[in-house]
């Protein structure tokens, strides 16, 4: 409830203040607040944290700077996504605009396109309100004290239904936030979309052992590819908006289908006999 409060405060009283824009980037005012009202699950999870027993806020701290969990956990951040959106685009044939590659030819934009995310998702994590300022949140502070009650499953259902609603200022103020998709057709379906991601999220802590760097990274990466995965003025496709946004809820929850998989048949693998 502190994040929401937070968060949704910041977001209103700036659109109100600002001349109710249309869109996120009408005026400065109005990117620094959604800058800002970005930043609130980490500042709640920090300001908790200190009201917590003695050593929580250290605990939470170090998820920050635990840079050496492990290639498992880089290798699920940041390969089964990308390669799920890339595959997409050919099964559902979305065609790349030729306007776009300034005579280079097709292939090249499939060899980069989603590859460079990767490292386009470096730089938006580092200075992109969103992958610092939510994770220490959602997983910094709320996964643990989850897992603690129940299960992974249970725990990344409950993140992601939380985090979709937390943008709910947002997508119903800005229409250009969804991509000109109706908020009523919107909402649904970009709830599925962040569901199937909070349990990729999920599992990356796991693998991770509670590091939040590979989530952090993972989560600039989303936003980097967002602006490029199923957009019209990239692709040409026969698909609708509304459709694009299944489609990328669609490579989420094959991801986490991916990660669950793998995670099974690591459990079963027998032990090496020495």
């Amino acid at each position: 409830m502190l994040t929401l409060a937070l968060s949704w405060s910041i977001w209103i009283v700036a659109w109100l203040v600002t001349g109710r824009p249309a869109t996120t980037t009408a005026s400065t005012g109005m990117v620094g607040a959604v800058y800002a009202g970005a930043f609130a699950p980490g500042i709640a999870a920090a300001l908790l944290s200190a009201m917590s027993p003695v050593g929580s806020l250290k605990e939470w701290l170090r998820g920050f700077v635990r840079a050496r969990c492990g290639w498992r956990a880089y290798a699920a951040a940041l390969l089964p996504l990308p390669l799920a959106l890339l595959l997409l685009t050919f099964v559902l044939d979305y065609e790349p605009r030729l306007e776009g590659l300034h005579g280079q030819p097709v292939v090249l934009l499939y060899l980069t396109t989603f590859p460079v995310s990767i490292f386009n998702g470096l730089a938006t994590a580092l200075m992109g309100a969103g992958p610092l300022g939510e994770e220490g949140g959602w997983r910094g502070y709320l996964l643990p004290r989850l897992l603690e009650q129940g299960g992974e499953a249970r725990a990344s259902l409950i993140i992601g239904v939380i985090w979709a609603l937390w943008h709910l200022p947002i997508m119903a103020m800005f229409g250009d936030w969804r991509s000109g998709v109706p908020f009523l057709t919107y909402v649904p379906l970009y709830t599925a979309g962040i569901i199937g991601l909070s349990f990729c999220m999920s599992r990356v802590w796991v693998i991770g052992g509670g590091s939040l760097i590979p989530c952090i990274w993972l989560h600039g990466l989303v936003n980097a590819v967002g602006g490029v995965a199923f957009d019209h003025r990239l692709w040409t496709s026969r698909w609708s908006a509304e459709a694009g946004t299944v489609h990328f809820a669609v490579a989420t929850a094959a991801t986490a289908a991916l990660l669950a998989v793998a995670r099974r048949r690591r459990s079963t693998k027998p032990a090496r006999t020495q």
